[in-house]
């Protein structure tokens, strides 16, 4: 079987959630799947890793300027078509074969409309219902993601497969940064205090950032906590009302985007995941191998994740968020028994199973 994937989200050099799912996947695939042929479309020169790749996989690169997956991958599907096609995101091409395999993450855009521009808020609403409709498949990363596309877009739910994101540490693929960068990080990770909660996400009202700093500079007053708020993350939209807060607050120490985000939770006291909305929550897996305990939002996604390995609250409840973050940093009981549960949650989730249960769908079995 020929098998095309849409590979350009896996070729970036800062990957967020849904291109480190793209990176570990493809790999999760090359060691399980010797049989088949697989092309990899890309739109930019590929990375060394992608070059690494087993012979059945083979890279097709191929420069398009705009609506790259709709119009150029269409054209492809139509001059050299595939026996199946994987598109790592809710965008398929107009021209797509019968079989085809679709992955969802979350619907941000319908439930925070007002943090997307009007033009990506349209695209995605439309790229995702055109996905809904027309894939053979669809791939939802947790039940909650699977529920919200069932009853915003009318989907069938016998068409939508939950397929939870994996981890492993071994096959990280470090964030591309020059020796200058890799080394600002590493000064500032050593300048850091002893003692610190941190936020690892991008910078962005869904992610509830804003209320996480006034929770924190709350609680620093009225219970004198020795640790500080570290928040490591790309700036997303909207983020200027946020850097204000960050200049308010010195307690409060902002580090950019983390190309090494296990040293910054390698020295964490707590993990926080304060978002309104999130499709996965792939941090809280972070947080599981490195030792971290977390206390999260007990909204969407993240419950399902967590499971019994975090402390939760209302994330538009500030008393809630503050007695969560001060019961995990000096409960030491609590604080342990998270970080066990952690590493116990962490074994359910595996980029093998992922790669074995989307190759199952490719092939039209059910997961």
């Amino acid at each position: 079987m020929r098998i095309g994937v849409e590979a350009e989200r896996a070729n970036v050099s800062n990957p967020t959630g849904v291109e480190h799912y793209a990176q570990q996947l493809i790999l999760a695939l090359a060691k399980e799947d010797f049989e088949n042929e697989y092309i990899l479309y890309l739109r930019t020169k590929p990375a060394s890793w992608l070059q690494q790749l087993p012979k059945n996989f083979k890279l097709k690169v191929m420069p398009f300027p705009i609506f790259w997956t709709q119009l150029r991958i269409s054209w492809e599907m139509l001059v050299r078509p595939v026996d199946a096609l994987f598109i790592m995101a809710s965008a398929l091409p107009l021209i797509h074969p019968k079989n085809s395999l679709v992955t969802i993450h979350d619907l941000a855009w319908e439930f925070y409309p007002e943090t997307f521009k009007t033009f990506m808020r349209w695209y995605l609403r439309f790229s995702t219902w055109f996905a809904c409709k027309f894939s053979r498949s669809i791939i939802a990363v947790s039940e909650q993601t699977k529920k919200d596309i069932a009853k915003i877009y009318k989907t069938n739910l016998s068409k939508i497969s939950v397929i939870y994101h994996g981890f492993d540490a071994k096959s990280e693929i470090p964030a591309k940064a020059s020796q200058e960068e890799l080394s600002k990080e590493q000064k500032k990770i050593a300048a850091l205090p002893d003692k610190y909660i941190l936020y690892i996400s991008t910078l962005q009202p869904r992610k509830n950032v804003s209320g996480l700093i006034e929770a924190f500079v709350e609680l620093k007053k009225e219970k004198q906590i020795p640790q500080s708020l570290v928040l490591v993350g790309g700036k997303g939209w909207l983020y200027e009302k946020i850097m204000q807060q960050i200049k308010d607050h010195p307690e409060v120490i902002y580090c950019g985007y983390g190309y090494d985000r296990f040293a910054y939770l390698k020295k964490a006291d707590l993990l926080v995941q304060p978002s309104f909305y999130e499709g996965f929550g792939m941090s809280l897996l972070d947080a599981f191998a490195s030792d971290v305990a977390v206390a999260c939002s007990n909204v969407s996604a993240l419950p399902e994740v967590a499971g019994d390995a975090a402390i939760y609250f209302d994330p538009k409840n500030k008393q809630e968020m503050k007695s969560a973050i001060y019961a995990a940093i000096t409960d030491r009981s609590l604080h342990d028994s998270l970080i066990e549960k952690g590493r116990e949650r962490l074994k359910l989730f595996t980029w093998q199973k992922c790669a074995k249960q989307t190759l199952a769908l490719l092939k039209g079995e059910h997961v």
